[in-house]
C-alpha cells in the first residue's frame, strides 16, 4: 500500500508539472498562433503555423516523456501511464478550442485587451485544469476506497468495493463531466465550427441576394423595352405630322397652317419625352452601380464571397460588421432599383400637363378643330397605353431570408429541437396590387452568432459535435476499465 500511495503522489506531481507546461504553452503559443493573423512565411510555410505546430509537438513530447519515462511513476502500468497522457492531451485540445470558442462568444470590436486578449486564454487555462481534475483526479477518486475501508478483503469486500466503484463511475464522475460539457464541449464546438456555421448561413443569404439581384435587374431591363415602344410611338406621331404637312392627310389642307403647326409641335413635344426617358436611363445611378449592367450581380456576389472568406478569428465582430454592412448596402440598392418609378412619375406628370404643354389653336375651322382634337386624343391615348403597360410590369416577389424561414435564436432553438413548430399554412393568395408591391422589400442580412449557428445547423456540423465529445470524453471510456480491473493501474509485481 505504501508503494501505491507513493505512486499516486508521484502521478499528482507529474500531472501538475505537465499541466503547467501545457497551460503556459497553450496560453502563450498555441492560442496566440490560432487567433493571430499570419505574420509572414518562409519557403511557403506560415511562420505562425510553424510556431504553433512546434509548440504542440513540444508539449505532447514533454507529456509522453513525463508519463512513460518518469521514475516517479514507478510501479504504474503502461495502461495507467497512457491514460494520464490521454487525459492531459484531451484537456490540452479542449483548452485550445474552448479558448477560441470563448473568444468568439465574448469578443468585441473595440480594443479591450482584457476581454479580447486575456479572458479567452484564461478561460482555456480554466478548462484545462477542470478537465485534468475531472479525469486524472476522477480516476484516482474511483480507484480508492472511501466506504467500508475497515472491511477486510474477501468476496463480500470485493463486491462492496465494486458497487462503490460503479456508483462513482456511473453517477459521480458523469455528474462532474456534465459541468465539462457545458464549459468545454459547448465552447469547443463554437470554436471549431462556429465561424463555418455562420458562413453556411451567410452563404445561403448571398445566394438569396444573388437571386433577388437577378430578378430585379431583369425587371429593370423592361425600361429599355418601354423606351423602344416610346420611340416607335414617337416615329408614328412624327410620320402623321409629316403626312399632314405634306398632303393634309387629316384636315384635307396641305402646307403650313394651324393644324400642321399643332401636329409638328406635338411631335416635337413627344420626341422630347423620348429624349428625357433616354437621359434617365443613361444617367449614373446614385449608388455608383448600374442596374443595367449584366455583370453587376456576379460582381457583387463575388465581392461578398471574398469578404466572407476572410479571417474571422482576428476580430469576429469587425468581420461580421463589414460583411453585414456590405450586404445590407447592396440590399438597399436593390430595393431602390425595385421601387424606382421615375419614368412612371415623369410620364404621369407630362400626361397631366398635356393640354398645357400643347395648347390647341382657337382660330380654326370646324374641320380643323375636329382634326386637331382627334389627333390629340390619339396621342394622349397612346401615351396612356404606354404608361399603363409600364405599370403592369412588377418586380418579382422578394425571397424569404434565413431569419424569416427559421426565426428562432438563443434558447428558442432548444424549444424548436424538442417541440418543432407546426408546418406553415399555405398563405392566402393576395392580388399583387400596386399598394402590395410598394410594401415589398428585399430583407437585409439574417445576422447570426457562432453559438446560434452551430445549434441551428447541428445536423450539418454533426461531425464537429462528435469530435468535441470524443476528445472531451475519451478518458472516461478508458476509465471504465478500472471498474472491472481495479489493479489495471499497477504494473506486474506491484499488484495486490
Amino acid at each position: 500500500m505504501g508503494r501505491r500511495h507513493g505512486d499516486t503522489s508521484g502521478r499528482s506531481r507529474m500531472s501538475a508539472r505537465a499541466g503547467l507546461a501545457i497551460t503556459l504553452m497553450a496560453g502563450a503559443a498555441g492560442f496566440s498562433g490560432a487567433m493571430a493573423q499570419d505574420s509572414g512565411a518562409i519557403g511557403g510555410v506560415s511562420i505562425t503555423a510553424a510556431a504553433g505546430a512546434s509548440a504542440v509537438i513540444a508539449v505532447i513530447g514533454l507529456v509522453l516523456i513525463g508519463a512513460l519515462a518518469s521514475p516517479r511513476l514507478k510501479g504504474s502500468s503502461l495502461f495507467n501511464r497512457l491514460f494520464v497522457v490521454v487525459a492531459i492531451t484531451a484537456g490540452f485540445f479542449s483548452a485550445i478550442s474552448s479558448a477560441i470558442g470563448f473568444g468568439l462568444i465574448t469578443s468585441q470590436e473595440s480594443a479591450d485587451i482584457f476581454r479580447n486578449s486575456i479572458l479567452p486564454p484564461a478561460f482555456g487555462v480554466f478548462v484545462f485544469c477542470l478537465a485534468v481534475a475531472i479525469w486524472v483526479g476522477g480516476a484516482d477518486f474511483v480507484r480508492h476506497r472511501d466506504w467500508f475501508r475497515g472491511l477486510k478483503g474477501g468476496f463480500v469486500g470485493d463486491i462492496l468495493f465494486f458497487i462503490e466503484r460503479a456508483i462513482k463511475l456511473f453517477l459521480v464522475v458523469p455528474l462532474l463531466a456534465t459541468i465539462l460539457f457545458f464549459v468545454s464541449t459547448w465552447t469547443t464546438v463554437v470554436g471549431i465550427g462556429g465561424v463555418d456555421a455562420v458562413r453556411h448561413t451567410y452563404t445561403f443569404e448571398i445566394d438569396r441576394l444573388a437571386g433577388e439581384c437577378a430578378g430585379i435587374t431583369s425587371y429593370r431591363q423592361n425600361d429599355y423595352l418601354f423606351l423602344e415602344d416610346l420611340r416607335l410611338s414617337v416615329r408614328d406621331v412624327t410620320r402623321v405630322a409629316g403626312g399632314e404637312r405634306d398632303g393634309g392627310a387629316q384636315s384635307g389642307a396641305a402646307g403650313a397652317g394651324p393644324v400642321t403647326d399643332y401636329y409638328l409641335g406635338l411631335a416635337d413635344w413627344y420626341r422630347g419625352l423620348e429624349e428625357s426617358v433616354a437621359a434617365m436611363l443613361a444617367a449614373p445611378d446614385p449608388s455608383g452601380l448600374n442596374p443595367y449592367d449584366p455583370e453587376i450581380c456576379a460582381t457583387k456576389t463575388d465581392e461578398l464571397k471574398r469578404m466572407l472568406s476572410r479571417n474571422a478569428y482576428d476580430n469576429v465582430d469587425r468581420w461580421n460588421r463589414q460583411f453585414e454592412s456590405a450586404f445590407n448596402d447592396f440590399a438597399s440598392v436593390l430595393n431602390r432599383w425595385r421601387h424606382d418609378k421615375r419614368i412612371e412619375r415623369f410620364l404621369d406628370q407630362q400626361l397631366d400637363s398635356f393640354d398645357r404643354a400643347n395648347p390647341k389653336p382657337t382660330r380654326v375651322t370646324a374641320a380643323q378643330s375636329r382634326a386637331i382634337n382627334e389627333y390629340a386624343e390619339q396621342v394622349e391615348g397612346a401615351l396612356e397605353s404606354l404608361i399603363r403597360s409600364q405599370k403592369l410590369q412588377k418586380p418579382p416577389v422578394p425571397l424569404k431570408s434565413a431569419a424569416e424561414l427559421s426565426p428562432a435564436r438563443g434558447l428558442d432553438i432548444f424549444k424548436e429541437l424538442f417541440n418543432p413548430p407546426p408546418p406553415p399554412e399555405e398563405p392566402e393568395k393576395v392580388s399583387r396590387r400596386q399598394s402590395v408591391v410598394d410594401a415589398e422589400f428585399v430583407p437585409g442580412l439574417s445576422t447570426i452568432t457562432p453559438r446560434d449557428a452551430v445549434l441551428k445547423n447541428a445536423s450539418i456540423f454533426s461531425d464537429v459535435w462528435a469530435l468535441a465529445i470524443s476528445w472531451d470524453y475519451a478518458p472516461y471510456i478508458l476509465m471504465l476499465a478500472f471498474l472491472f480491473f481495479p489493479s489495471a493501474e499497477r504494473a506486474a509485481g506491484y499488484k495486490d
